[in-house]
């Protein structure tokens, strides 16, 4: 909902990190970037299965710091590329699955800690979550190629991103947020599972608003 107002507000706030990561005396490029947010991200849900939620929480934050500044690197290195989006999104899928899988585990004790919550609505709660990921990966993803397709992608409305998407309700800041109430406050989880889930499938509902009213078909 707030991503594209924030976009240039992270780029001033990363831009020196990411000029010094893209210096000739360091020239770390986007990629090491990205396998090492994913390395941290899959940390932050061990760790949060192992019941260590604030030092889950902590690796998540990280996580999504790195997460910005491996697009940044990139742009500042002039090699942003297809590729590199692509790696970067599918990292991001997978931390995103991970980190409420590990906190289920955590928040119910399948690995021994002291369970929070119960397994009767978490587990349960945790499988609708993702569902409406699911759906909403479709809803976004199918979009943009469609409109990649028809020539009124990123590029040509001068995105900075790799592909375009409309609006909707739970972008990449609102998950930051919701994510981080799930580590924060691990005691809540179903209410967290359960509200994501919601506000999820609503941001899906709209991107097939949009695309009903503006992809050309019959009907």
């Amino acid at each position: 909902m707030v991503d594209r107002l924030l976009r240039p507000i992270k780029a001033r706030v990363l831009a020196r990190a990411s000029a010094r990561l893209a210096s000739p005396l360091t020239r770390i490029g986007p990629l090491p970037l990205t396998l090492l947010a994913l390395a941290v991200g899959l940390a932050a849900a061990a760790a949060a299965a192992l019941g260590a939620f604030a030092a889950a929480l902590l690796l998540w934050l990280f996580n999504r710091l790195l997460d910005g500044l491996d697009g940044e690197v990139a742009r500042a290195l002039g090699a942003a590329s297809d590729r590199g989006a692509y790696l970067d999104l599918l990292a991001d899928l997978v931390v995103y699955a991970a980190v409420p899988l590990g906190a289920a585990a955590g928040a119910t004790g399948l690995l021994g800690t002291e369970p929070l919550v119960s397994n009767s609505w978490t587990w349960p709660l945790a499988a609708l979550l993702l569902a409406s990921f699911y759906v909403n990966l479709g809803s976004f993803s199918v979009l943009a190629a469609l409109l990649e397709k028809r020539g009124v992608g990123a590029a040509e409305r001068g995105d900075p991103t790799s592909m375009i998407m409309p609006a909707g309700l739970i972008e990449g800041a609102e998950t930051v947020l919701l994510l981080a109430l799930m580590l924060a406050l691990p005691a809540q989880l179903p209410l967290w599972f359960a509200l994501t889930a919601a506000l999820v499938g609503i941001t899906a509902a709209q991107r097939c608003a949009w695309a009903a009213r503006n992809l050309p078909g019959p009907g």
